[in-house]
């Protein structure tokens, strides 16, 4: 019992910093960090090469998630320095200027396509910076990519989530297909919620007017990417929903935003930031086919070699086979990467195809970079931190005096705690693994035995419990620090981590209670 309150003790240090006291995450994590090691030292005796392990870990996922930000950076600020950037939002134009329809398009259909075969935080990363050139305040821009990104979680990076996160449970296999299609349709419910939220969000200052307005056409946005996700999970399983769903919902969105369809039509759109010309009241020129193609071309070889890379079983192998290894630290191994794999490659990728096709000099590829830097700087902090903090919770089961590891205890704690009622709560533990280790796959490996064995003492469906653990592994990474601070880092939101996570903390706190109550009166 002592341990679970211990155990605590960071977490809400982190949440009261974070959110009453509203200092910046800089100032947080370090604390939290901090505390989570003594309790470590003093309360699960952990030795010094545990504790060492650690680090060596979190530093090798600090480089992989903090070159995710600096390759996406790179990439949008090439593309701001040689205009391509202004091609791509005249392009866009051409479909829409609504940043509500916008926010649909990129926080919606796009991040969900790119969390289908990326995950890792990257759809925020890409998207929310183009939002703020088109005009979104970037705490804004943030929140809605990180809200809208939710849903396609439970299948992010072609279904790493249950095809990992799920591995080793013994379970027969049709346990975990009703356990997917229960997220999936839980999710896909859900989903008008999301782009509900997506719309208040982008909509705060216009009015209520302006929100009620645009429902319909949220409503219609959350359909075009719920209703073939949820048809793929059905009748393929977890690695496609989220591809399948991204694509049609951006080639739908975008299709009925040029129609006018369930748009409102008495002028009182949200415009995206205007050019010289269109602030002058001229009308922007229309960019030359090639320009176009040109200014697509870093997005479109990336996503290519993204899909083939998740989809293709042979390719997928093959990049997976070439990995770099550390060998092990007490007794502990230490984090490989597979650099032909993770999803910076892949925006190297994009950066060389941007720094072949766009015209650019010294001058300008020295602003990008120097650009780039300036927004990364206070972000690499609370990255290194946050992350060092999750790696020693996952060693922490490796210490001399035979204790659970620290999310354990907490998961075994609630369980518990709630007994019965355990099936309510049963998300907000999935929720509470993605806060904090910024992933839903990792969620998953560290609860998804924990909620099976307790749906078995308690008589309850595995594969509800389970689905309730990967619901909440999803939605958590919307208040995920490290999660918001890659997506902060990449728009230059410095030091507003807690008002984020003020904007993303309600959807959180509605899926995962709806959802608890709806399975337990199943």
């Amino acid at each position: 019992m002592t341990s679970f309150w211990i155990t605590l003790v960071p977490f809400v240090a982190l949440f009261v910093l974070l959110i009453p006291l509203r200092r910046p995450a800089y100032q947080a994590a370090p604390i939290a960090y901090a505390l989570t090691v003594a309790i470590a030292l003093f309360g699960w005796e952990l030795t010094g090469g545990v504790l060492a392990a650690s680090v060596a870990n979190a530093l090798i996922v600090f480089v992989e998630l903090l070159l995710i930000v600096v390759f996406a950076l790179l990439v949008l600020n090439v593309m701001i320095e040689t205009g391509a950037l202004d091609t791509v939002k005249t392009a866009i134009g051409g479909i829409t200027s609504d940043l509500r329809v916008l926010a649909m398009l990129l926080a919606w259909g796009l991040v969900g396509f790119i969390e289908g075969i990326a995950g890792f935080g990257t759809p925020a990363v890409i998207a929310a910076p183009v939002l703020v050139y088109f005009g979104l305040k970037p705490l804004r821009a943030v929140a809605v990519c990180l809200i809208g990104n939710s849903t396609a979680v439970p299948f992010g990076a072609a279904g790493t989530p249950v095809v990992i996160g799920f591995a080793g449970l013994g379970v027969e296999p049709e346990v975990i297909a009703d356990a997917t299609l229960y997220a999936a349709l839980v999710q896909a419910v859900a989903s008008i919620l999301i782009t509900a939220s997506i719309t208040y969000v982008v909509t705060f200052d216009a009015g209520k007017g302006s929100f009620r307005a645009f429902l319909p056409f949220a409503v219609f946005a959350a359909l075009a990417f719920s209703l073939p996700y949820l048809a793929v999970a059905y009748l393929v399983g977890p690695e496609l929903p989220a591809i399948i769903g991204g694509i049609v919902a951006l080639v739908l969105i975008a299709y009925a935003a040029k129609r006018g369809f369930l748009l409102p039509q008495h002028g009182d759109d949200l415009a995206m930031a205007s050019g010289d010309d269109a602030a002058a009241g001229k009308p922007e020129p229309s960019p030359a086919s090639g320009a176009i193609w040109r200014s697509f071309a870093p997005f479109i070889v990336m996503s290519l070699a993204l899909v083939v890379s998740r989809t293709a079983p042979g390719v997928q192998t093959a990049l997976q086979d070439v990995t770099l290894g550390f060998g092990t630290v007490a007794g502990i191994e230490i984090e490989t990467f597979t650099p032909l794999y993770t999803p910076y490659f892949y925006l190297a990728l994009a950066l060389a195809t941007a720094l072949l096709v766009l015209p650019i000099d010294q001058g300008k590829l020295e602003s990008a970079v120097t650009a780039t830097y300036g927004k990364v700087r206070t972000a690499a902090v609370v990255l290194v931190f946050v992350i060092a903090l999750t790696q020693l919770l996952l060693v922490s089961g490796t210490n001399p005096a035979n204790l659970p590891s620290m999310p354990e205890v907490l998961g075994e704690g609630l369980a518990d705690r709630f007994g019965d009622g355990f099936v309510v709560i049963s998300a907000f533990v999935g929720a509470l693994g993605s806060f904090m280790t910024g992933s839903a796959t990792v969620s998953n490996l560290l609860f998804a035995s924990l909620q099976q064995d307790t749906a078995l003492a308690l008589a309850q469906p595995v594969a509800i419990v389970l689905a309730l653990q990967l619901i909440g592994a999803a939605v958590g990474n919307l208040i995920s620090l490290s999660n918001i601070a890659m997506a902060a880092g990449a728009v230059g939101l410095d030091a507003r981590e807690g008002e984020v996570i003020r904007l993303t903390l309600v959807p959180v706190v509605v899926i995962c209670l709806t959802a608890g109550l709806a399975f337990a009166f199943w």
